[in-house]
């Protein structure tokens, strides 16, 4: 015999023998009767409810609805059915459903922390930050020992730019949760937001230190300290995430690169750059970086090859004609050095390094007017350049 049978048989046996009499019912027996048979419908509806609950957390969502639904009808003074069925018909994507449901929980139980905080997840869906914030909140001051509240509010506030608001507001209540790497991963996130790249760095390797298995996390890291400019940290970082034996992205071997040029490790950054150009043929940005860095290392071959693949990626960019006139110049083929820095120049984005090169070519082939014409076009933008007399000694420095 099934659980719910037996419990109803025993509590209509017990009714029976406490109502009847010889003469058949008394008022006392119908009014027992009556309790039992309330006591038999909450007994079932709680053994729904259990149902509907383990239903949810395996993941039959259409059998807990069904289980959830049943329950809710019989007995509708419980905040908790409510809850369930709103968390429900938030994961079959019925939101409107979702937040009659959660709404019909706060009505019987106004301190339901729970049902607050998914209305707030379903205002956020519908993009309604401030609504959802105001939820959030609520939820936090109900149970304000639940952190996932306390995030959720300050994340809100992150995506409706208050960011004044969220730094303060986990900084009121950080005591409370000094060993929850995720309050300093969002101070980190809000400093990188507000520009305090230094901020941020600190703030992701306390967030780190905190849980210390995360290799996520030490991602994050790595780029706030790239973007902080402490190279050496980062590349400790990546360090850290390759002994992990963590799978590297193209965009974090790129970092990898980027830091070893800016400690002066160019020898060690140029496989790194080969190989992401022979895996992403078609970054240009890959191809201009590789020409910069052969150009540092005057490996005048590198430097022509990545220029072709820059100049034919992006004919409108500078760069590529830029990076091909300086391998045309280092091999003494200054009349098509010259045309490509004429190249280089017409673009929209040509800076003042462009003119300055032409200038020097077109010195070195006798073309003083022209040199000097060059020279104040660099000039022009870049107002530290010098001008007049030092025009001939700056555009005859032979690099």
């Amino acid at each position: 015999m099934r659980r719910i049978d037996i419990i109803t048989v025993l509590l209509l046996l017990t009714t029976s023998f406490a109502g009847f009499g010889c003469d058949g019912p008394t008022k006392a027996g119908l009014e027992n009767r009556k309790e039992a048979y309330s006591r038999i419908d909450k007994v079932n509806t709680q053994i729904g409810y259990s149902q509907a609950r383990q239903a949810f957390e395996t993941g039959q969502l259409r059998e807990a609805l069904e289980l959830i639904s049943a329950a809710v009808e019989r007995y509708d003074q419980a905040a908790e059915y409510h809850l369930l069925h709103g968390r429900v018909l938030i994961e079959l994507h019925r939101l409107d459903e979702a937040r009659s449901a959660l709404e019909a929980a706060i009505a019987v139980d106004d301190q339901q922390a729970e049902a607050f905080y998914f209305l707030g997840i379903i205002y956020q869906r519908w993009s309604e930050d401030t609504q959802a914030y105001e939820h959030y909140m609520k939820a936090c001051s109900i149970e304000s020992s639940k952190p996932q509240y306390l995030l959720a509010s300050a994340e809100t506030l992150v995506s409706l730019q208050r960011y004044d608001e969220a730094g303060a507001l986990i900084h009121d209540h950080l005591r409370s949760f000094e060993h929850h790497p995720s309050f300093r991963h969002l101070l980190g996130q809000i400093a990188q937001l507000r520009g305090d790249l230094a901020a941020a760095s600190r703030l992701y390797e306390e967030a780190s230190i905190l849980q210390p298995d995360n290799t996520q996390l030490l991602e994050e890291l790595a780029c706030a300290q790239f973007a902080a400019e402490e190279f050496s940290a980062c590349l400790d970082t990546l360090q850290v995430l390759s002994a992990r034996q963590y799978d590297f992205s193209a965009q974090l071997h790129l970092l990898n690169a980027r830091c070893l040029v800016q400690t002066n490790r160019m020898l060690d950054a140029r496989p790194i750059y080969k190989q992401l150009c022979k895996d992403l043929p078609h970054d240009v940005i890959l191809w201009e970086e590789s020409g910069w860095l052969a150009w540092t290392l005057e490996d005048w071959r590198g430097l022509r090859h990545a220029g072709t693949q820059a100049s034919s990626l992006a004919p409108d960019s500078s760069s590529g004609w830029m990076l091909m006139g300086v391998a045309d110049r280092a091999d003494g083929k200054l009349e098509s050095a010259e045309a490509r820095l004429v190249k280089a120049v017409s673009c929209e984005d040509a800076e003042s390094l462009a003119w300055v090169l032409l200038s020097r070519v077109r010195m070195q082939r006798g073309n003083d007017a022209g040199a000097a014409e060059a020279w104040s076009a660099a000039a022009a933008l870049d107002a530290t350049l010098a001008t007049g007399m030092r025009v001939t000694s700056a555009v005859g420095i032979d690099d």
